[in-house]
C-alpha cells in the first residue's frame, strides 16, 4: 500500500523501542522499533495530482530564469508498505501494522494521504461468483473475446487461482491453443 505525505522526509513511529537494562551495565532489547519513513523519490503521477489537489505548497523555489517555479514534488514524501517491508525485514503482521497505523493516521489527520489502489475491471459483473470448471471458464472468455491479459491481471489482484491463472498463461503463450478453444462457424443451410 502507498502514502504519501506533505512532508518529503515524514517518519511515524509505528512501535517504540523497549528496552531492559542488566546488572551487568548490558541493555536486552525486548522489542525493536519499527519506524514508516517517507522518502522525496518515487512519486507518480496520480500522486502527485492527489497531493497538489489535497495541500498548497507555499514558497517554491524558481529556475535561474526567475519565471519557472520549481514543481514541489521533492516536498512530497512517498512511501510504500510492500518495499519498506522489503527494504527492512519486516513480517507480514509487522507491514499490516504500519499499514492500519498509517491508515488511522490519514483519517484522523491531515499529515498523510493513503492512495487508493486502481484495479483492472472484472470480465463480467459475475465473474467472481463463477461456478463451471476452468475449461468452460476459458472457452467463455476466448467466445466473448475478452483481453486474456487484463483477465489474468485481475485474477491475480483478486482470486488468484491457481489453475486459473496457469490456464489463462497457457492460453496466452500459446495462440494455437486458443484457436483450438474458439467455436466454430455454423455451416450455412441452404434452403431450396
Amino acid at each position: 500500500m502507498r502514502f504519501v505525505s506533505r512532508w518529503g522526509r515524514y517518519a511515524v513511529q509505528v512501535r517504540p523501542e523497549r528496552t531492559e537494562p542488566l546488572a551487568t551495565g548490558e541493555i536486552r532489547v525486548l522489542q525493536t522499533p519499527v519506524y514508516a519513513r517517507f522518502k522525496p523519490e518515487g512519486l507518480q503521477p496520480l500522486e502527485r495530482e492527489l497531493a497538489l489537489a489535497r495541500w498548497s505548497f507555499n514558497g517554491l523555489y524558481q529556475e535561474q530564469d526567475e519565471v519557472t517555479i520549481v514543481p514541489p514534488d521533492y516536498r512530497i514524501g512517498v512511501f510504500d508498505s510492500v518495499q519498506a517491508q522489503l527494504d527492512e525485514g519486516w513480517s507480514e503482521l509487522e507491514r499490516e501494522e504500519v499499514e492500519r497505523t498509517l491508515l488511522d493516521l490519514s483519517e484522523r489527520f491531515d499529515d498523510c494521504i493513503a492512495i487508493p489502489r486502481t484495479m483492472v475491471p472484472p470480465p463480467w459483473p459475475r465473474y467472481d461468483d463463477f461456478q463451471g470448471t476452468t475449461e468452460t471458464l476459458m472457452e467463455r472468455l476466448v467466445e466473448d473475446g475478452h483481453s486474456l491479459e487484463a483477465v489474468l491481471t485481475y485474477e491475480r489482484a483478486t482470486q488468484n487461482r491457481v489453475a486459473v491463472v496457469e490456464a489463462l498463461e497457457a492460453l496466452i503463450a500459446d495462440p494455437d491453443a486458443l484457436l483450438e478453444l474458439q467455436p466454430e462457424p455454423d455451416a450455412e443451410e441452404i434452403l431450396g
